[in-house]
């Protein structure tokens, strides 16, 4: 198992999405092996519901097709089972595989519940559950966050070399007001400018800090009426991306998501897609 430090900087998942030119990383790689794929899932699903004792087959598969909508596990310990299965759940020791996420699912699916996924629950199937759902959420939102990263990089003519610089976490956002049209664009800011937290783990997923814990990021009133809002927004940015994101090299990342990786790649061909978006 290799390890890679990098960063969760928005505009480096930007650069990883330029290359990959997908939507989702388990659709995308999933298509590449459709046949074998759909027969696989079908037999894991039918063994787990089978599993978990599931007598009415069709009311179970009636639960299943609606799983995105779960508030809760309709159908118990199924996920632990589906999970395991797929090789990325190790029941016994109610721990996630890592690596093998991200090498089936990709970089930025795993990037994104990283923190929820160690969560440690010593009841498996609430892990489980919580793990997946989380996956789940990503396969729909992060689509979102990445077509609206490049809609602003289009609109503020970003190119590869500012984009570079946001890696080491500028002090001063190096395009002005850049973070602050991608909070415009997926809300991240209520009419008075406090925070709609939950919009935030959307676009950037679960964090490593709780709610209470990431105040400390929050400018105060006073500097929000006097400063300039692009300076207190990627401020703010800057700080919870250190404080609940930024990785210390302790989880398993692709090549493609590294920084390194993206610039020996297709320089050229990324800078052409990121201005032309």
């Amino acid at each position: 198992m290799k390890f890679r430090k990098a960063s969760r900087v928005f505009l480096l998942i930007t650069l990883s999405i330029c290359i990959q030119m997908v939507n989702s990383a388990t659709t995308t790689r999933a298509a590449a092996t459709a046949g074998k794929s759909t027969h696989t899932d079908a037999e894991i699903l039918r063994k787990c519901l089978r599993q978990v004792g599931s007598i009415d087959m069709a009311s179970e598969l009636q639960k299943v097709q609606r799983y995105s909508k779960w508030t809760k596990e309709e159908i118990p310990c199924f996920t632990r089972c589906l999970a395991t299965e797929k090789r990325w759940f190790d029941a016994d020791a109610s721990k996630w595989h890592k690596q093998q996420i991200a090498d089936d699912l990709g970089a930025d699916m795993f990037n994104y519940c990283r923190y929820e996924l160690d969560r440690y629950n010593e009841d498996g199937c609430e892990f489980a559950y919580t793990g997946l759902r989380c996956l789940k959420q990503a396969e729909f939102y992060l689509p979102q966050t990445l077509k609206n990263i490049l809609s602003c990089a289009s609109e503020l003519n970003v190119t590869m070399n500012e984009l570079k610089k946001y890696a080491g976490f500028p002090e001063k956002e190096v395009v002005p007001c850049l973070f602050q049209c991608l909070a415009k664009k997926l809300n991240f800011y209520t009419s008075d400018y406090e925070w709609n937290f939950d919009n935030w783990i959307r676009a950037f997923g679960p964090m490593r800090q709780d709610r209470f814990a990431s105040i400390v990021c929050k400018v105060s009133a006073e500097q929000i009426a006097t400063r300039d809002k692009c300076e207190w927004m990627y401020e703010e940015y800057n700080c919870l991306e250190r404080l609940n994101y930024n990785t210390d090299g302790s989880y398993p990342l692709t090549e493609t998501t590294t920084l390194s990786a993206v610039l020996a790649s297709k320089n050229a061909k990324t800078t052409e897609v990121v201005n032309t978006s």
